[in-house]
């Protein structure tokens, strides 16, 4: 059954299972979530929603600014997919203090870092359920007429903890606006 938990330990055991590596976990998440059904993957996509949206902060985007040397709001939406895409962990301390991030125990170094494949891994693993990988429009029909229970965005929604200021306002031309932030982040990557 789908659910927070399910969502998070269907994360982490692809992440663990690709070695670490990006590429590798979106695919492996994508096989592992077309397995469940068409309810549940519509579930998943619902809750990766809830986690993207409640992760929408300025503090976290000072963050996200600093690692990929500037961040648009789309470069944003994808960052937040990359940080969910690290696990329940990475992800509930980002949000407590964005320059956690600088503690994450990486084998190996990003790029950039960015995520858009994991926006889609729900889409993905639905065209895959229903044998049709290039439908673009079934998933987000199906998705618009999906609910979750209240009681169940409530529970996901109550367990997120914010940390002091994180809607903090910065200018991304003054660097010290941004320092003042996520100065770990900023000594290590500015």
């Amino acid at each position: 059954m789908m659910d927070k938990n399910k969502f998070w330990e269907l994360i982490q055991t692809s992440y663990k299972e690709a070695n670490w590596e990006t590429d590798k976990q979106m695919q492996l998440l994508i096989d592992k979530l077309s397995e469940y059904s068409q309810e549940e993957i519509l579930k998943f996509g619902k809750i990766y929603e809830i986690y993207a949206k409640e992760s929408e902060k300025s503090k976290l985007w000072a963050a996200a600014h600093v690692l990929n040397d500037g961040c648009s709001e789309e470069c944003f939406e994808s960052f937040r997919g990359w940080l969910i895409s690290r696990g329940k962990e990475p992800y509930f301390n980002a949000l407590i203090n964005p320059d956690s991030i600088i503690d994450l125990d990486m084998p190996y170094q990003d790029d950039y870092y960015e995520n858009n494949d994991m926006i889609s891994v729900a889409e993905l693993a639905f065209n895959k359920k229903i044998g049709n990988e290039e439908d673009l429009d079934t998933y987000y029909q199906r998705m618009r007429q999906f609910e979750l229970d209240p009681k169940e965005i409530f529970d996901i929604v109550d367990e997120i903890s914010f940390g002091e200021n994180i809607n903090a306002e910065w200018d991304k031309k003054d660097k010290e606006s941004v320092r003042t932030l996520v100065p770990k982040l900023c000594q290590q990557y500015w």
